[in-house]
């Protein structure tokens, strides 16, 4: 019963009546509150803009004083720089003029750092690029190393000056040195706020950072005297202020501590909890702030044997860290709109009585064609789409009618009619889809069966460990790899990468495949076998195609390996003892892009253990959730850990570490992979 259409809108309709006379009856009371309260608020709310004006006028006369302070200070730093710089350029004259060495000018300058003596809190000293102290007016901080030191964006400070001199030409670096200074407060009896402000200079023929610095605390201090002298005309002038008849108007600061005191009757109870929340009512007052709440907080102030409302307007000060509250008991507001509240109350009982009759007769004239339509729906999955439309008399009669209900028959027979349109379609595709499907398949298939699949492929002959793996993205791929021996002494392997990826890539590495094969019962050079494929992907190539490609061939009993590398990333040289290295040269473009290239032949020398590692940009280029490159350092590294655990080895160690890479991200580009390890063997074997 309660879920019916019937049910809903008559509750509907007794919702909206009842909604709109109670809002009838809140809007009038809130007329008459603001008739009320609308002078009283509007003379609080002006004296809390008096006093921000007050406290931001304030402020900025503090602030303003302060700049001109601390503009003195820089200037004076800049000057005692300028000083510093112009000794060590003299000194630096000396070596030009033959006087004295290098060193002995660097010796000198660094002498009058140590030596110069600014007074006051003022600091001179000479840093090296990484951070270390040469030379310094204050003994006890020579050799410190600044290295970790960071300023106060979080920069190492050899970091920060080396970023701001190479922007600006000169550095200005605000750090706390508290470690440093830290004696010098407790012997002087300071409060311990190490801060600096430094101004550092370039010397690029010492290769030194000429620095100055000086504390800044005592610009603290008069900033903090000046705020204490603001809260101290707020209180006399908060004192006087009343909002209606008791309310008044005091300031939290951050910890929610009274700046100015509240009224002497309500000064006991504000730092207990509101009754009906539970939070402490500074923390009330301070989250209206908080989220910008232009309108009245509610709260209450416990008392023995009752509770006072109260609501309070609030406004909070950013640069002090105030919250300004105007406060009044709201029992002081609410009196005169009571009487009219029970007014309107029985004419709204009046009303409404009559208006539910009206609503039921309503519901019941609505809910009739409605529930024929949904047992039209509620039939609508036993149709068999497939067949030719039988529509229900009863929904034929309500299409007919001009009425929404009409409308919506009309659309459950267009529905309908849709619905065995796009069945038919969706079934005809996913016969397609599946045919399509199955003819990749058989496509990948095929392709598999062009490359060696059978891993160690020479197991007989010692002086050989080699491994490939080759993943498409999808169902077939572009990239290509094989190997096979020309005669008994001379193994030739060849990786490519066609730049396309599906079914047309996957026939032009095919084709390419075959041409090699073809190439090398005709050369043993690997240049004049790149430059006949070349020629023949040149001829007849409609589309552009064209693929990277590497040629080499090992010579099992030297270990000497003749390649042609067509624009393929640069092989690995992965040494039995060493360092891991790309092998850079390249002997021209990619296959495929023009006739008439002439491809240079390039040799390496592996000794025995060395490894070369061959493989695609789908390796290097693989991308994560983030679109983050796996990159060839990764490659490099990884390479060089892998380095004793065989090809095979290798090659699934590199392939499973670009996988948990890519974690979730669809693989973007084929992955080639191919290690060849040579082994000399010794006159016994």
């Amino acid at each position: 019963m309660f879920r019916s259409l019937r049910f809903q809108l008559f509750a509907g309709l007794v919702v909206i009546l009842t909604g709109a006379g109670l809002t009838t009856t809140v809007s009038t009371r809130d007329q008459m509150r603001e008739a009320l309260i609308g002078a009283e608020t509007r003379a609080a709310r002006n004296v809390l803009g008096q006093i921000e004006l007050q406290v931001s006028n304030r402020y900025r006369e503090l602030l303003s004083e302060k700049l001109r302070i601390v503009g003195e200070r820089r200037s004076a730093l800049e000057h005692i720089a300028a000083v510093t710089i112009a000794a060590a350029e003299a000194h630096d004259r000396l070596v030009t003029g033959g006087v004295a060495s290098p060193a002995e000018a660097r010796a000198l300058t660094l002498d009058f750092l140590n030596t110069v003596s600014p007074g006051g809190s003022v600091q001179t000293l000479a840093m090296t690029r990484d951070g270390q102290v040469v030379a310094h007016s204050d003994t006890l901080q020579r050799g410190r190393d600044l290295g970790a030191q960071t300023d106060i964006k979080g920069r190492p400070l050899p970091e920060a000056v080396q970023e701001d001199i190479a922007i600006q030409g000169q550095a200005y670096i605000l750090f706390d040195d508290s470690e440093a200074d830290g004696g010098a407060d407790a012997i002087g009896g300071g409060n311990g706020d190490g801060r600096r402000f430094a101004h550092f200079r370039d010397l690029p023929e010492l290769e030194l950072f000429i620095g100055v610095s000086e504390r800044i605390d005592d610009v603290e201090r008069y900033v903090e005297t000046g705020v204490d002298a603001t809260i101290n005309m707020l209180a006399e002038t908060l004192a006087e202020v009343s909002v209606v008849d008791t309310g008044f108007v005091f300031i939290l600061n951050d910890a929610l501590e009274e700046v100015t005191p509240s009224a002497d009757w309500a000064a006991p109870l504000m730092n207990r909890r509101d009754p009906v929340s539970g939070t402490p009512i500074p923390e009330l007052l301070a989250a209206a702030a908080r989220d910008g709440d232009a309108t009245a907080t509610r709260y209450a102030l416990p008392v023995p044997d009752r509770s006072i409302d109260m609501q309070a307007y609030v406004s909070y000060f950013r640069p002090l860290g105030w919250y300004i509250v105007s406060t009044v008991p709201t029992a002081e507001i609410n009196r005169p709109a009571n009487v009219l509240i029970r007014q309107q109350s029985v004419i709204f009982a009046i009303v409404l009585g009559i208006a539910l009759m009206l609503a039921a007769l309503f519901a019941l004239t609505v809910t009739g064609p409605l529930q024929r339509l949904a047992r039209y729906a509620r039939q609508l999955p036993e149709q068999d789409f497939m067949r030719p439309d039988d529509a229900h008399q009863a929904l034929a009669r309500l299409a007919r009618t001009r009425s929404e209900v009409g409308g919506l028959a009309q659309a459950f027979r267009f529905m309908e009619a849709e619905l065995r349109d796009k069945i038919s379609a969706m079934l005809d595709a996913t016969r397609d889809k599946e045919r399509i499907e199955s003819e990749l398949n058989i496509a990948r298939d095929i392709q598999e069966g062009l490359l060696p699949k059978i891993f160690p492929p020479y197991p007989d002959n010692p002086q050989i460990d080699l491994h490939a793996s080759l993943t498409p993205a999808r169902h077939v791929g572009g990239d290509l790899f094989d190997f096979y021996f020309l005669d008994e002494n001379r193994l030739l392997f060849t990786v490519g990468d066609v730049a396309d990826k599906g079914v047309p890539s996957a026939l032009f590495m095919a084709i390419t495949k075959t041409l090699v094969k073809s190439a090398s019962g005709q050369d043993t050079d690997p240049a004049k076998m790149m430059w006949r494929v070349n020629e023949a992907l040149s001829t007849d190539n409609p589309r552009a195609m064209f693929v990277t490609l590497f040629v080499g061939i090992l010579d099992v009993r030297t270990g000497h390996v003749d390649y042609v590398n067509a624009g393929q990333n640069p092989p690995i040289l992965l040494p039995a003892s060493g360092k891991a290295t790309l092998v850079r040269p390249i002997s021209g473009p990619p296959v495929g892009v023009m006739e008439g290239v002439i491809y240079t032949r390039l040799s390496l020398q592996l000794s025995s253990g060395d490894s070369l590692v061959v493989y695609t940009d789908g390796v290097t280029e693989a991308m994560d959730e983030k679109n983050a490159e796996y990159s060839t350092d990764r490659l490099l590294a990884l390479s060089q850990s892998l380095r004793g655990q065989g090809a095979s080895g290798l090659v699934n160690g590199v392939l499973e570490d670009v996988r948990q890479h890519s974690g979730t991200a669809l693989q973007s580009d084929d992955l080639t992979l191919l290690c060849l390890t040579w082994h000399q063997l010794s006159l016994k074997e």
